[in-house]
């Protein structure tokens, strides 16, 4: 499962996220990320949908999904969902700089440029809970903090408890 996970977060250069506002409207949208110590990061505008309601609702769900083409039944695509937890990065904090330094290796300089637009906000996104999708009948539900323990399998009898 790990190696499965560590791939998704390799090779997927951007994150699906849904997120919802004060109204409990939803949105989906996406946005490039880079992964570190547990969290992602993505730097979104705050005259984005998504980044208006990462900043006043910050319960989320993050989806990377294996490449269709990659796949061989469109079905059963390889897929990690997250439900996470938005936090704002202060700029010019030791871990802001890390998180942009990261991203613009992953998604290039536009990161530096849009960083320095007053509208564009680092957001750190903990995961509180996974689930891996390998194809049929191997979804799996896990503790993003630690993988060594409680993984479950989900299956017809336990399903509404991991809804």
């Amino acid at each position: 499962m790990g190696p499965e996970i560590d791939r998704l977060h390799r090779e997927c250069l951007s994150l699906i996220m849904a997120t919802t506002n004060a109204a409990h409207i939803p949105a989906a949208s996406y946005a490039p990320f880079a992964h570190m110590d547990g969290h992602f990061y993505i730097l979104v505008s705050g005259l984005a949908v998504h980044g208006e309601n990462l900043k006043n609702q910050p319960e989320l769900d993050i989806l990377l999904i294996e490449d269709e083409s990659k796949t061989r039944n469109i079905y059963a695509r390889l897929r990690l969902n997250y439900r996470a937890r938005a936090s704002r990065v202060a700029k010019g904090s030791p871990e802001h700089a890390r998180a942009v330094a990261l991203l613009t290796g992953r998604a290039g300089k536009t990161v530096e440029l849009l960083d320095s637009m007053d509208d564009f906000t680092m957001y750190r996104l903990t995961p509180l809970r996974g689930t891996l999708v390998q194809g049929f009948g191997k979804a799996f539900v896990f503790d993003p903090a630690d993988l060594s323990e409680g993984v479950v399998q989900l299956d017809e009898k336990n399903i509404d408890k991991y809804r």
